[in-house]
């Protein structure tokens, strides 16, 4: 082997080398990425499944208040009104952005 060849054999041997030293911290960065994605998409899902609660939650004391007049208040005084012909409570513009 003549030493231009050695040479050359070299450094593109040490390229694939370098080469595979980033794939491989691509591969771990992009896994350490995809687990913030899915603890922000957990994240997510827990705030819906919160929000479904709370919608039912607020119906359910909405018809209680219909019968409890200190119910009505508590609602009232947290910006929500209570309709007798509504099957979920209106809520004022200020208690919207809550």
């Amino acid at each position: 082997m003549k030493p231009a060849q050695f040479y050359l054999t070299l450094a593109l041997s040490a390229l694939a080398l370098i080469m595979a030293v980033v794939a491989i911290s691509h591969g771990q960065t992009s896994r350490q990425l995809q687990k913030k994605v899915q603890l922000q998409q957990a994240e997510i899902s827990r705030g819906a499944t919160n929000k479904q609660l709370a919608e039912r939650l607020l119906s359910e004391m909405a018809q209680i208040s219909l019968k409890n007049d200190r119910i009505k208040q508590v609602l009232a005084a947290n910006g929500f009104t209570v309709n007798a012909n509504a099957s979920t409570p209106a809520t004022s513009n200020t208690t919207q952005n809550r």
